[in-house]
């Protein structure tokens, strides 16, 4: 099994690294290992676009700072690429391309050959269509290519202290919405998670949204009046 000495080892003769970060608990472990690794020659960045909640850009914000490295956010205006606002199965594909292209280009420009991801061991490539477009452009995933796996990147974490060890992991709104995207459903989706618990989820299909209750969470009427404000008319509880 990979220590975080393994880890940070990987980095070891790098003139320098982007990491992509995102702020979850993978790229956080992965962040921390180049900055223990190689100072100021890593650098963090976020690419942030329409499908990322602003609560996922301010984690990251903070968490970059907890670790101490250099962080640039970079932006990629999602629904104005061809095939995402359809939401079909080639969207996150086509979003990770942008996104890799972004972080390649800003890389470029600073002289750093290597940009890195923190995709894991227990990430499936059949089911992570994202990760072909990593394959593609040719950024690397050091906590993959260790047989890092999701759970013993939690233990790094805590070894580490990391205050975002135990953080749910969490997807783009995207993922959350049944159909075409658009701002107002994005904007919508974001508005209605921050009413739930941290471990709940939900899906919006329009009129009617439903709404995954954690073990031992509960959702107050309060919330759930909010949620019909939103516009939801149905609200569909599983749990």
């Amino acid at each position: 099994m990979a220590s975080f000495d393994d880890l940070r080892s990987w980095f070891d003769g790098l003139d320098g690294v982007v990491v992509a970060f995102s702020g979850g608990v993978d790229s956080s472990v992965l962040a921390a290992a180049a900055r223990s690794a190689l100072g100021d020659r890593a650098l963090a960045i976020t690419v942030r676009s329409e499908l990322q909640s602003r609560a996922d850009l301010a984690n990251a914000r903070s968490v970059a700072a907890e670790i101490g490295i250099e962080h640039l956010v970079l932006e990629v205006r999602a629904l104005e690429l061809e095939g995402i606002c359809g939401n079909l199965p080639l969207r996150c594909y086509l979003c990770k391309r942008a996104m890799a292209e972004r972080l390649l280009d800003e890389a470029g420009s600073r002289g750093i050959k290597f940009v890195v991801d923190g995709t894991n061991a227990s990430d499936r490539a059949d089911d992570r269509p994202g990760m072909r477009a990593l394959f593609e452009a040719g950024i690397r995933m050091p906590l993959r290519e260790l047989g890092i796996t999701k759970g013993e990147v939690r233990d790094m974490a805590r070894g580490i202290g990391l205050s975002n060890a135990d953080r749910p992991s969490r997807s783009c709104l995207a993922t959350r919405i049944e159909g075409p995207l658009s701002p107002e459903r994005l904007s919508r989706v974001e508005a209605a998670e921050d009413l739930l618990p941290k471990r709940s989820w939900i899906l919006d299909r329009g009129d009617q949204v439903e709404v995954g209750i954690s073990n031992g969470e509960k959702i107050s009427e309060d919330a759930i009046e909010k949620l019909k404000r939103l516009g939801y008319r149905e609200i569909v509880m599983k749990g």
